[in-house]
């Protein structure tokens, strides 16, 4: 029997981009049969928009050993891609997949930005599991800081300490006006967080980013208690990646501040 509907699209978010709800049409059976996610495992979403720290976040959480890393697996071209080296045949198909391949202590964890909250929604599952689905927003304060370490990643290609940069500081455009619509464009996707939960009467764990680099074990266990799971302590030492820090953020930001 199929879920009632619960959860809806605001209106004020029906014309967002559908960049990752496009990639999916046209690439499962139609009518293939659809079961519901396994009913004895729990959903945690960590809601984020491009560099607010939800990489660290999940790094953190993932080090406890008691939740699996959080990833963007509902990125459409991640989905189009297991879908069909795995021939899935739906939706829920790909959703089973992700869960006995990544759930770990009865958790399933895993980062969602805006747009993908939109296409869960519109594909049933948040109804399938809403009753035991959680949800943790990342915001940064600082938005200036974001927007400028978003342009230096979309120019350097390097989204974490992981992957080798394409280009030195010495390369890097300094750009305001990309600057400003970036800022813009952070605090749009948070208010569209903000404006999908309240719509849905979710409270999500609402959590910011300089609380998680100010005191990161403090705020593991906060989440730890918030999930149920008491007593949760981070491996500082265990982590894959490391801050990047880079002087160009810093001259940017006086050449910003100063009306440049």
């Amino acid at each position: 029997m199929a879920a009632e509907r619960r959860f809806a699209v605001p209106q004020a978010l029906a014309g967002l981009e559908r960049y990752h709800r496009a990639a999916i049409t046209g690439l499962f059976i139609p009518d293939a049969p659809a079961a519901a996610p396994d009913p004895a495992l729990r959903f945690v979403f960590l809601c984020f928009t491009n560099r607010c720290g939800s990489n660290y976040l999940a790094e953190l959480l993932a080090s406890t050993g008691a939740l699996n890393r959080a990833e963007e697996v509902f990125n459409g071209e991640t989905i189009a891609e297991h879908v069909r080296a795995q021939r899935l045949p739906s939706f829920p198909a790909y959703v089973e997949f992700l869960c006995k391949r990544l759930a770990q202590g009865g958790i399933f964890f895993s980062k969602l930005g805006l747009e993908q909250l939109l296409m869960l929604t519109e594909t049933g599952l948040l109804d399938q599991i809403g009753d035991r689905a959680r949800f943790l927003l990342v915001e940064r304060q600082d938005k200036l800081a974001q927007a400028i370490s978003l342009l230096v990643a979309i120019q350097t290609q390097q989204w974490t300490s992981r992957h080798s940069r394409r280009m030195g500081d010495e390369a890097l455009v300094y750009d305001r006006r990309i600057l400003v619509e970036q800022q813009a464009l952070i605090a749009q996707q948070n208010f569209g967080f903000y404006r999908f939960f309240a719509s849905n009467g979710i409270t999500p764990k609402h959590i910011a980013y300089e609380q998680v680099e100010a005191a990161p074990e403090a705020m593991v266990a906060e989440i730890g208690d918030w999930l149920g799971l008491p007593g949760l302590r981070a491996d500082l030492a265990a982590l894959p990646i490391a801050r990047q820090e880079s002087p160009i953020k810093a001259a940017w930001r006086a050449r910003y501040e100063t009306g440049e």
